[in-house]
């Protein structure tokens, strides 16, 4: 068991700071709480200003959205 707290972090995108395969912004896990490890938590289905401040139950789909960048977490299936 893992007994420190880890953080998920992304940094702007720029011409030298990328993910190597998709091009897109570039997530990793990190162990320090800085602020591009700031992540909103939005709701997949509804309007996102009507359901602000709403509860999120463990049942609802969400998308994270990068604070600092304003950019929504996605995955990419590209084989390496």
């Amino acid at each position: 068991m893992m007994s420190k707290h880890l953080y998920l972090h992304s940094s702007p995108l720029t011409p030298s700071v990328y993910a190597r395969f998709s091009r897109n912004q570039e997530v990793s896990v990190i162990s320090k709480p800085i602020y591009n490890t700031v992540w909103r938590i939005q709701p997949v289905s509804g309007a996102r200003e009507q359901r602000k401040g709403e509860c999120v139950k463990h049942t609802d789909a969400i998308m994270l959205e990068h604070v600092a960048t304003n950019q929504f977490l996605s995955n990419d299936n590209i084989p390496y």
